[in-house]
């Protein structure tokens, strides 16, 4: 049976991307009648830990409180927004449209082949708030499903979705500046000598103090898992030579990462190799992902890490381990 056209519900909001939300925002309320609501600001990852990069003011429509309008400004240079800003000029970003059952509409578009910002529904666990973008390949811009439940009510909107969004905005960015931008590995220089920093490494137990996958664990049976909302993924860690292979044996098709090591004037080079059989979207998470769990590593294992970089890639390793945690399959 054709599952199109979705069963969309009413319309949610729409957002603005412009140079400058105040201006924007004051046309709105004293020339079009539109209504204050609030002031929101993000940090997305661009600006350092208790500062922003992001600033929301949010409007409802004329005579319509339930209805709003996002009006979204880039503070910082690195900002998602600045650089989409530049890329497409000012205007709409996305409209959203509500949803009764996002997973099954999502389910319904990847095996449609249609295209979504991210590989997975951005869910907030505290209110059940989920949304997931729709690439602006059809439309000329992004639309967005949300599924809304009681304890997040029409016109809010959670801080950590709000960064997942604008990170997945992020991987967008990448793919349409071009194949060259989706990395093939990734490298960092870790403290030696080569036998102890893979025996770390290679150790499972070790893996929540310095990767996303913070619910390793043995299970009754003595072996090792990674426990997640929807199933228990088996984990194997083995080591050949100076190589380690992480193997996650999951319901649809196995997960291999590898790490490989060279030891070069005291100090141990490692580079981990993109999994193959991933999209760009996800062979760009995924590297950033590693990037900041191999910082994290380096301070585990006593490197002298900056203290900003370090906040950094544990807010990012924070963030993928629930992208991990929540995802169905790989």
């Amino acid at each position: 049976m054709n599952p199109f056209p979705l069963s969309l519900g009413r319309f949610d909001h729409y957002t603005l991307i412009v140079p400058n939300a105040a201006e924007c925002s004051r046309f709105h309320t004293e020339v079009l009648g539109f209504g204050w609501v609030r002031e929101q600001k993000v940090n997305a990852g661009s600006a350092p830990e208790g500062e922003f990069d992001m600033l929301n003011h949010v409007l409802h429509l004329p005579g319509d409180p339930s209805r709003v309008v996002v009006v979204t400004e880039g503070l910082t240079e690195g900002s998602i927004f600045r650089k989409y800003l530049e890329a497409h000029g000012p205007g709409i970003h996305h409209i959203a449209y509500a949803v009764d059952d996002l997973a099954t509409a999502f389910r319904y578009l990847e095996e449609a082949g249609i295209a979504t910002t991210s590989n997975r529904i951005v869910h907030d666990p505290l209110s059940g708030l989920r949304q997931v973008f729709i690439s602006r390949e059809q439309t000329g811009y992004f639309i967005e499903l949300i599924e809304r439940t009681e304890t997040a009510e029409e016109g809010t909107f959670k801080e950590g979705n709000m960064a997942e969004l604008a990170n997945s905005m992020r991987s967008y960015l990448h793919e349409e500046e071009g194949v060259e931008s989706v990395p093939s590995e990734v490298r960092a220089s870790l403290p030696g000598p080569l036998a102890s920093t893979m025996e770390f490494i290679a150790d499972p137990k070790r893996l929540p103090l310095w990767t996303a996958h913070q619910t390793v664990m043995l299970n009754e049976q003595g072996n090792w898992i990674e426990r997640r909302m929807t199933e228990d993924v088996p984990l194997k860690v083995s080591r050949e030579g100076t190589r380690v292979d992480f193997l996650w044996s999951l319901s649809d098709q196995d997960f291999h990462v590898e790490f490989h090591l060279e030891e070069r004037e005291g100090r141990v080079h490692v580079t981990v190799p993109m999994p193959d059989g991933l999209t760009s979207q996800r062979v760009i998470r995924t590297a950033v992902a590693i990037q900041s769990e191999l910082i994290l590593l380096a301070s585990a294992l006593g490197d002298s890490v900056d203290g900003d970089e370090l906040s950094r890639a544990r807010e990012e390793v924070g963030r993928f381990h629930l992208e991990v945690y929540a995802r169905q399959g790989g």
